[in-house]
């Protein structure tokens, strides 16, 4: 285990909890029976939220599985800038996906103020 290994994983772990409380955030302003779009679909809100914190998990987790795995320098510095872009980036479209739901379920009234 690298240093570089140890950063990517805080990085993974901060990705996941600014998920994970985005998700609590959005998970308190609807109702139990609320139906949350997404991919041109609604699922019920006890899918829907976790389904994209538990795939981005599993994405870390296959990424992790290769960086451990690696053991010359070159390919622990691109496991790194990896795993660190892809953090950042699922994160971001996450809070895009969240903030686009939210804003049409406040538009059909489903959510509480």
């Amino acid at each position: 285990m690298t240093i570089l290994s140890i950063a990517a994983d805080v990085l993974w772990i901060l990705s996941l909890s600014i998920m994970a409380s985005a998700t609590r955030t959005a998970w308190m302003r609807m109702e139990p029976d609320t139906r949350v779009p997404m991919m041109g679909g609604r699922l019920s809100r006890n899918v829907a939220l976790p389904l994209p914190i538990v795939v981005a998990f599993l994405i870390g987790m296959a990424l992790l599985w290769g960086h451990r795995h690696q053991t010359q320098l070159a390919y622990d510095v691109i496991f790194f800038g990896l795993r660190a872009t892809l953090a950042a980036v699922i994160a971001m479209l996450h809070l895009q996906w969240l903030k686009g739901a939210m804003a049409t379920l406040q538009a059909e009234g489903a959510l509480k103020s």
